[in-house]
């Protein structure tokens, strides 16, 4: 706009939105309105909001997406409205003399100029549009350039197809000679985002660019895992916002046009939906696909960098040269115009996902990704994200500060740096004669730091053995790190070593060459090649690259742990670089941002959120909506359990939960609890170590194989192939007995006469069925949370982390107690929210432990639980309000 414009007229917000079903719940409503508002007044929304499914599906996420699509929609017809007021407001002020038929006939000329302009990219994607109707009629590839690519499967792209050319450092900064970067070097700048109005400002049409789009406003939703991710794409597709590819089909957007000729074309054509993903996740090479499942993610991302470039073993078949980039072009535009699998498309058009879709990102209204790609800035410069003005979504945000932490948090082995070290000079002692000085310079020096940190971790282990105390951990700043590696190291410039390393790509370079040396002794027949072990070599030199990068980037906000850990049966000593300020790194992305939207189902208390990622923004930017649940009250019994059957009182602090008579009762109150509820009953451990104890001392009892006799047990597995495996065989055991048993339960202290009915499932709060993972129906009549999961007090990180969370500005007292209290309550929130789903789901949920029964620990359960929470004196109470609970379920005719 010019000077002396108004301002764009306030956006009202709907008292409707285009929701899929016809009569979305008050709370969905609300969560909408808010969410409008938040955006539109360029706020922090923070939205404690769970699960609201109802039985036909409608959800958080679906609310989430009606109300930011409906507020882009309402956005861009505010901006076409205002760039035509702009522009007649220009041509008036240029000659104010002229008749009003005169600027209306001007303004037609430029506005018929603008269409022109628009046109270009609209004829572009509509004959992507009709490319891809015609595949999925023919189920061929109809893309320009497409060819049906013959892969040589068993071939794997290794470091012995290279010359020892391809080892040498690089001299300069700078992309791979594709014309696309590469989140692995994560070294290249932001574009200078363009003006939203550009393109209306200016007077004259403009062509549009392949390399120099406009970034479109979007919304960058991000969660935790790709399976939900990809469970957001399902929700998409059932509005109305995306549009419908299918051959008799026409869009099916309704909007009100805008009095730019044909302005509604654009949105009539669609929302389109970018998922940006890893190469483990898109990559369609089979040579890079089997690179990464053998060596890893980091010799995955390396094969691929190298196969950019002709004469290194042969150039990807799935990426065109940068001078014939049809084929990419079209695979970009595919993406923009269907909601569909991105993978399934490129194995199809033999154009590879992870490119076209960063391509795809700038002309994209929906862009999803996972935590790492947003809240890192090297990858979103890597990416070319610019977030200014733009929308965030953070699903799953009770992650938020631990996710940041973790991310920006890098664990060093003495077992790394020695491998380093090895093949750092084994490389310098091959190609000493060939360095250029600058690189012999640079090389020396992180030999002589590599040789420090092995220093410091001898040291550490000496110490250790001879003070147990000390073995738990110490704790260092950057500079008393430096002081310690000795030598001349102190006058190492580690900003200056830490750009050497990424602009030559030693890292890359040096396991290459460390990878080639080991195949050919391999081949000698001198060592077996192990691919484990390979692997660790590879990452070795990178995991080093990444701990002296988090160095410079410490500041006063970043502590060096040192501790020994067992790692593979001896142990070992760890550096582990942890970051106690989120709120630096999250600054970037919320400055630049118009709008960030934090979404959970337990984000309460919030408390911690403006302590530790807000502390210094004004509280009326923010906006807050804790919702209700949608379920009635006499659908949900809540019960803390302060005592066993044998009156024995029920704390399961660290040091109590090995007495085995404690055990006994613990299994006491499940055997009578089973025997009381219908199908399925998920019991929440503390830990794995506590999982293992249970089952050794009740197997030795037998009073495993009693339970299993009233119904079939199950256990959370350690590793996350088996997760799903375990999730059907739960779900199949409750559905075949629920349909083949239906004899009532009499009373309440008589279990059933089945031989077993339904399941028992044994997880761990904070693994993996303890998120993301919905026991709604009768997978979860009953939630059992055992003990309160709070961590370990003797934890070096976790005293340094409440000692600085005590010392932020406003931060109270008793903030380190909250701080430590609110981790467990989060945990414990998120495991017991998995039973309750949609409006008709009805369970009761147990809190095993006399501590739940205070009114510090029920503040922090979430409002639609910790309001009704009884607590019965005795077991014999807990167990009668079990039965009459179920009791009351069939009366009513509920299954």
């Amino acid at each position: 706009m010019v000077d002396g414009e108004p301002p764009l007229p306030a956006l009202p917000v709907p008292e409707t939105f285009p929701f899929p079903y016809p009569q979305p719940y008050e709370i969905q409503l609300d969560l909408m309105r808010t969410v409008f508002r938040a955006i539109e007044e360029r706020k922090i929304a923070i939205l404690m909001c769970f699960q609201v499914e109802s039985p036909t599906g409608t959800g958080k996420s679906l609310t989430l997406l009606t109300s930011t699509l409906s507020w882009l929609a309402a956005n861009r017809r505010r901006l076409d409205q205002a760039a035509e007021d702009s522009l007649r407001l220009r041509l008036t002020a240029d000659d104010p003399d002229d008749p009003p038929w005169v600027i209306e006939h001007a303004l037609k000329s430029r506005l018929t100029d603008l269409r022109a302009a628009q046109e270009v990219q609209r004829t572009r994607l509509a004959e992507a549009r009709e490319k891809e109707r015609q595949r999925r009629k023919k189920a061929t590839g109809a893309f320009r350039g497409a060819k049906r690519v013959k892969v040589d499967h068993d071939t794997v792209v290794g470091a012995g197809d290279k010359g020892d050319e391809e080892f040498m450092p690089e001299d300069t900064a700078g992309g791979d000679g594709t014309g696309v970067d590469t989140e692995s070097e994560g070294g290249n700048l932001s574009k200078e985002v363009r003006a939203l109005m550009a393109k209306y400002e200016s007077g004259r049409p403009k062509m549009i660019e392949v390399e120099k789009e406009d970034d479109v406003p979007k919304i960058y939703y991000t969660s935790r895992t790709h399976t939900q991710l990809r469970q957001l794409t399902a929700e998409l597709l059932k509005t109305s916002f995306p549009a419908k590819i299918d051959s008799n089909d026409r869009p099916s957007m309704s909007r009100t046009t805008s009095t730019i000729p044909d302005a509604a074309k654009e949105e009539e054509e669609g929302v389109s939906l970018v998922p940006l993903a890893s190469r483990r996740q898109l990559c369609i090479n089979p040579k890079v696909q089997a690179l990464g499942k053998k060596s890893g993610d980091e010799r995955m991302n390396e094969a691929c960098l190298d196969m950019q470039k002709s004469g290194s073993g042969g150039r990807c078949d799935f990426l065109p040269k940068k001078d014939d980039e049809a084929g990419m072009l079209d695979m970009r535009d595919a993406v923009l115009v269907s909601v569909s699998d991105i993978v399934a498309l490129g194995k199809e058009t033999c154009v590879c996902p992870y490119y076209a879709t960063r391509r795809a990102v700038r002309q994209s209204q929906l862009v999803t990704l996972p935590y790492n790609l947003l809240l890192q800035k090297n990858a979103r410069e890597a990416l070319d994200i610019d977030l200014t003005d733009q929308i965030i979504v953070i699903d799953e945000a009770h992650n938020l500060i631990d996710t940041l932490i973790s991310i920006h948090s890098t664990i060093l082995t003495a077992s790394h740096i020695s491998q380093a070290t090895s093949q750092l000079t084994q490389y310098l002692a091959r190609f000493r004669t060939r360095l250029k000085p600058v690189h012999a310079l640079w090389i020396r020096q992180t030999l002589s730091v590599l040789s420090g940190l092995e220093r410091i971790c001898t040291a550490f282990a000496t110490e250790s053995s001879k003070d147990k105390g000390k073995a738990g951990g110490e704790m260092l700043d950057t500079i008393q790190l430096m002081s310690r590696l000795g030598g001349s190291n102190d006058q190492v410039n580690l900003l200056e070593m830490v750009k050497y390393l990424r602009e030559s790509k030693l890292a890359r370079k040096v396991s290459g060459f460390a990878e080639k040396t080991a195949e050919e002794v391999a081949k000698k027949g001198k060592t077996v090649s192990n691919s484990a072990v390979k692997h660790a070599s590879i990452a070795a030199f990178h995991q080093v690259e990444a701990f002296l990068l988090s160095l410079t980037d410490a500041r006063d906000d970043g502590r060096i742990i040192l501790s020994t850990e067992d790692r593979g049966g001896k142990p070992t000593v760890t550096m582990k670089y942890m970051l106690l300020n989120p709120a630096e790194r999250f600054k970037e992305v919320v400055e630049s941002a118009r709008c960030v939207i934090l979404a959970g189902g337990t984000m309460e208390p919030i408390s911690d959120f403006m302590l530790q990622l807000f502390p210094s923004i004004p509280r009326d930017r923010f906006s807050t909506l804790s919702c209700s649940h949608v379920i009635p009250k006499h659908n949900l019994l809540t019960q803390v359990v302060p005592m066993g059957p044998r009156k024995m009182d029920f704390e399961f602090k660290f040091a109590n939960r090995g007495d085995e008579q404690l055990l006994a009762e613990l299994g006491a109150v499940i055997g009578s609890t089973i025997g009381l509820v219908p199908d399925g009953v998920v019991v929440f451990l503390p830990s794995y170590a506590f999982l293992d104890k249970v089952k050794a001392v009740w197997g030795k009892s037998g009073l495993l194989e009693r339970l299993s006799q009233k119904k079939q047990i199950f256990y959370e597995p350690q590793t996350s192939s088996e997760v799903d495996q375990t999730l059907r065989d739960y779900a199949h055991a409750i559905t075949s007995t629920s349909t083949s048993t239906s004899s009532p339960i009499s009373s309440a202290t008589t279990p059933l006469k089945s031989t077993t009915k339904g399941a028992l499932l044994f997880a761990v709060v904070g693994g993996k069925l303890s998120e993301g993972i919905n026991f709604s129906d009768n997978l979860g009549r009953c939630v059992i949370m055992v003990g309160l999961p709070f961590a370990n007090m003797g934890s070096v990180e976790l005293k340094e982390r409440m000692k600085y969370v005590e010392g932020l500005p406003g931060a109270g007292k008793d903030a380190a107690r909250e701080m430590y209290e609110n981790l467990c309550m989060r945990a414990v929130n998120q495991s017991i929210g998995r039973a309750i789903r949609h409006a008709n789901d009805y369970a009761t949920i147990l809190l095993v432990d006399k501590r739940y029964a205070t009114h510090r620990i029920r503040s922090k359960l979430p409002k639609w639980i910790g309001e009704d929470v009884q607590v019965p004196q005795d077991f014999a109470g807990v167990a009668k309000g079990i039965a009459a609970f179920f009791r009351e379920k069939r009366e009513r005719g509920l299954r």
